[in-house]
């Protein structure tokens, strides 16, 4: 992007979200000295993002978060919700809650599968907003920088469930565990609850994704009956949480990397409690849609059928 289309971006911020420009504009980056870090996020880039991201939470989403206060204020940090919604869009509505909410704005460097890496434009257009490819030099690189990072560890496999399944977590990789033990990082566990259903997948079409190089092929109501259409998502009512940060380093030095079992056993620690997070969250919400509060037995029965 060049000086003309940053200026075009930061006016454009200033006049669609007046109240909340001077808060944005105060989102920093590491700048190598052209306008972009060495991941390839431009600020200016992350704003137009924001814009869009925005329109989603606010009118489409309508987010509701709690547990915002948990998300470290500076220095490095690992989020590890659960993944679903077919389209990784409940990333995307962490970043914008995070940098509506927090009480100094962070960007965060959300962990996206290897298989965008791969897709021409859409790569670039990610990069440019924040996001990384997941391999494991690139987060530790954005720890060892300080950055807040928000890692899937269900990974493509809590995306690509079917609807049947949803909100049943799957088995969580290690990795985040050993990144957090090396580099004495709090791990914060979190949910989102509504992913789930704006996108009901009833079959994945596994030798078409394979043919395709796809993670898995959705089938859903509308797509791929409706064309693009059916890539609309259901407007959805999201709610994120974020808990209490473990700090397992404090008790674990690095050299428990080298034991599996307790890493194991660290990392389904972090499993259960996102896993209580979103069962106390389904039994809260209210409707999918937000059509008003479940009664108590609902909400119970709801988080049971999940």
């Amino acid at each position: 992007m060049n000086q003309k289309n940053r200026k075009r971006v930061r006016w454009l911020l200033e006049k669609l979200a007046p109240g909340e420009a001077e808060r944005i504009g105060r989102l920093k980056i590491h700048d190598l000295g052209l306008g972009y870090d060495p991941f390839g996020l431009e600020i200016e880039s992350a704003m137009l993002g924001y814009l869009l991201a925005r329109f989603l939470y606010n009118y489409w989403f309508r987010v509701e978060s709690t547990g915002v206060e948990h998300v470290p204020a500076e220095g490095p940090g690992l989020i590890t919700p659960n993944h679903s919604g077919v389209l990784p869009l409940d990333g995307l509505m962490i970043a914008a809650d995070l940098a509506k909410n927090m009480e100094e704005p962070r960007i965060i460097r959300a962990v996206a599968d290897h298989f965008f890496g791969f897709l021409p434009f859409i790569n670039t257009a990610l990069y440019r907003c924040g996001e990384v490819v997941g391999a494991r030099d690139n987060v530790e690189e954005l720890l060892k920088k300080g950055e807040l990072v928000c890692l899937f560890p269900e990974g493509a496999r809590g995306t690509g469930k079917p609807f049947r399944e949803r909100y049943r977590l799957r088995a969580f990789n290690v990795g985040f565990m050993e990144l957090s033990l090396l580099h004495r990082v709090p791990v914060i566990p979190a949910c989102v609850i509504g992913g789930e259903e704006q996108y009901q997948m009833l079959y994945n079409v596994k030798p078409l994704a394979r043919m395709l190089d796809f993670p898995y092929f959705p089938i859903t109501p509308l797509f791929p009956w409706t064309g693009l259409l059916g890539a609309i998502p259901l407007p959805t009512k999201y709610h994120i949480e974020y808990g209490e940060p473990f700090h397992f380093y404090r008790d674990y030095p690095p050299e428990t990397v080298k034991d599996p079992e307790v890493v194991r056993m660290l990392v389904e620690r972090v499993r259960q409690r996102v896993e209580d997070m979103v069962r106390e969250g389904l039994g809260k919400r209210k409707g999918i849609f937000g059509l008003g509060w479940q009664t108590a037995g609902a909400g119970r029965r709801a988080a049971q059928e999940a």
